[in-house]
């Protein structure tokens, strides 16, 4: 086997992390004060299941054809995930924020979701390299509409309201959709228009959230369709990126979505604890406290994960 350097990545796919955490911030901190149906334009939960289709595709993209050390492997995710949500989880506790917890979910519910994707993917690539990864993704679909239908959702509509138990077999679909595209991903194929595709995204992502609101058409029923067009922007984005039209800024951005996701909850309650209420102060100085975030934790987690991974990839260049 011949190696390849961890600098190779697949550009495009921060500029969708960075607009996804974004969304996430816009939708929580200005949202609920915004008029009308204006305050359906920025997506929380859509913009989830983006990021774990992003995730499926980054975390198989390296192993589509390589072997791996599912040691080396875990302690590399562990790594990265888990330290800046233990600092995350610290200053949450700190500012006041109780349900910010891996039991209660607020925020964190993803970052659950996430550890155990990582857990079981040194279980789901052998079988998928036997029955192939369309038919995982047809059995997690049933079994995630199984779940959800069984079990309802609450008066929001929400799907991630199963419990740790169960939120990550919910959207399962979703990381598994990554996996896919990353298995036939192929460079030099284009994906039509981006514009087309941002668009229709973004469109969709907030008719969905109007839909969860105002009917009993809820997020739990139509994150996994909702998916599959995440699967169609992400491919989207890194053939325009190819094709040398990427933002700088939003790429730049988008290093540091983790940290954006994790922090900006905690920035806008310690500001509101000073007395700061204003939505667009609170949204701005919530995304500037994340840059000393990013540097001081997220970022050192990075290059510890990084330096791991040297010794992991023996065939395939990183995607991430």
């Amino acid at each position: 086997m011949r190696s390849f350097p961890l600098s190779n990545r697949i550009e495009g796919l921060d500029t969708v992390r960075a607009v996804a955490a974004l969304s996430v911030v816009f939708a929580h901190l200005l949202g609920p004060s915004m008029p009308g149906i204006s305050r359906y334009i920025f997506t929380g939960h859509p913009a989830v299941i983006v990021f774990f289709v992003i995730s499926g595709f980054c975390i198989h993209f390296p192993f589509r054809t390589a072997e791996m050390s599912a040691v080396a492997f875990l302690k590399r995710r562990y790594l990265r995930i888990v330290i800046p949500t233990a600092v995350a989880l610290v200053l949450a506790q700190w500012v006041g924020i109780r349900a910010y917890n891996p039991i209660d979910g607020y925020i964190l519910w993803s970052v659950v979701c996430e550890l155990i994707y990582y857990s079981l993917y040194p279980l789901f690539l052998p079988v998928s390299r036997k029955v192939g990864w369309p038919a995982m993704i047809a059995v997690s679909v049933i079994v995630s509409y199984v779940t959800v239908i069984g079990l309802g959702s609450n008066e929001y509509g929400n799907a991630q309201i199963y419990g740790p138990s169960l939120n990550w077999v919910v959207s399962l679909p979703a990381w598994f959709m990554g996996c896919y595209i990353a298995q036939i991903y192929r460079r030099g194929l284009y994906f039509g228009n981006i514009w087309i595709w941002r668009a229709a995204t973004a469109m969709t992502a907030s008719i969905l959230y109007w839909a969860t609101m105002n009917t009993p058409i809820g997020f739990y029923l139509t994150m996994i369709p909702f998916g599959v067009l995440a699967c169609g922007w992400i491919l989207s984005e890194a053939s325009n990126a190819e094709r040398g039209r990427a933002s700088a800024i939003m790429e730049k951005v988008g290093e540091a979505c983790f940290s954006i996701y994790l922090i900006h909850v905690i920035a806008a309650a310690a500001m509101e604890r000073l007395g700061i209420t204003n939505p667009i102060i609170v949204c701005a100085g919530s995304l500037m406290l994340v840059v000393p975030f990013f540097f001081f934790v997220e970022k050192p987690a990075q290059e510890l994960s990084r330096h791991l991974g040297r010794r992991m990839v023996t065939e395939t260049p990183r995607s991430s």
